[in-house]
Formats: structure tokens, C-alpha cells, sequence
């Protein structure tokens, strides 16, 4: 799927969830977004903080999965930003880093789940949809 110029993708289909995904690795970004599309409509992909929130804020996905270290603010700030601009949105967090700390500030900021960098992509597929429904169950309750 080509991105285009703004970095989203042109619309799929509508079964599958919408998914945006962050991180400043381009190889990260590409091989989630190609492994995940089978599940998902990788509806943008951003490399740092600022185009995650603002993207988010175009496009409220169902999901976001943001990873922690980027520039642009990080993914702590997309994380209170995108939970604050588009309530609709499950935040998931992907990182290498899960210290209790950083997990638990994160979850402050908005984020339903924490994911580890390196996990399967079939295993953060499934984290990804239990995540979706538990955070719809969340907003609707």
C-alpha cells in the first residue's frame, strides 16, 4: 500500500479496524504496517510525536500503536494528546523498554496496553483487536 504525501493511505476495507502506527524507525514502521494489514487497515503511519497526534487527530483510528522514544515529543506526549483529541482511539504501546515506571506512566496517559518491541506480529495482532474491544467497552460504559 502506497502512503500518500501526508503520510496516510488511501481508504480500504472497512471491515478492519483503522490503525495508526507510530515509531521513528522506517524499518519498524514498514514491516508492522506490511505484517498487520491482513488484520487492520493501516490507515497512517508517523515517524515522530507530532505527526502521530496530528494524524490522529485527521484520522481517528480505532488504534493507534505508538512506540515510546521518537522525537517530536516522544510517545508519552502523543499519548496524552491523542487520548485527550480522539477519546474513540485505543492506545497501545510498543516498546523495548518495561520498566514498571514507564509502563505505568504511560497507562496514566492514556494508554490501555503496553507491548514489547519484538513480540510476533500474529501476537500484537490479537493484543492489538483485545485491546480495541476492551477500550470500546471502556468508552461505553
Amino acid at each position: 500500500m502506497t502512503p500518500l504525501p501526508n503520510g496516510t493511505h488511501p481508504p480500504a476495507d472497512n471491515s478492519r479496524p483503522r490503525l495508526l502506527i507510530a515509531d521513528d524507525d522506517l524499518v519498524v514502521l514498514a514491516t508492522l504496517g506490511a505484517q498487520l494489514t491482513a488484520d487492520f487497515d493501516v490507515v497512517g503511519t508517523a515517524r515522530d510525536g507530532e505527526q502521530a497526534i496530528e494524524l490522529a487527530r485527521e484520522l481517528q483510528p480505532e488504534a493507534a500503536l505508538v512506540d515510546v522514544q521518537m522525537p517530536g515529543g516522544g510517545g508519552l506526549r502523543a499519548t496524552r494528546a491523542i487520548s485527550a483529541a480522539c477519546p474513540n482511539t485505543a492506545l497501545v504501546i510498543l516498546s523495548v523498554d518495561e520498566s514498571e515506571e514507564s509502563v505505568v506512566e504511560f497507562m496514566n496517559a492514556g494508554a490501555i496496553t503496553y507491548l514489547r518491541k519484538g513480540m510476533p506480529a500474529t501476537q500484537i495482532a490479537s493484543r492489538l483487536h483485545q485491546s480495541i474491544a476492551a477500550h470500546r467497552a471502556f468508552v461505553r460504559a
